[in-house]
């Protein structure tokens, strides 16, 4: 978990962090150049995946990802 990051930016939900890059690889993201595309994974409360931001782009996104959470 990025528990130092969610504490940073006041949230309460858990975060990953793949310092290792096998999640990215394992997903389809990690680019050639080592990096991961840019992606938010929305997870609802029963663990299922309800939706997938790609190539996310910095403004704007944290509201487009609550707005989509409180749908839930």
């Amino acid at each position: 978990m990025n528990e130092d990051f969610a504490q940073k930016v006041g949230g309460r939900i858990p975060m990953l962090s793949d310092g290792g890059g096998a999640a990215c690889k394992d997903l389809g993201i990690l680019q050639e150049n080592g990096m991961a595309k840019r992606t938010t994974y929305l997870v609802d409360r029963k663990g299922v995946l309800a939706k997938i931001f790609a190539d996310v782009k910095i403004d704007g996104h944290a509201e487009e990802v609550l707005a989509a959470a409180k749908r839930l």
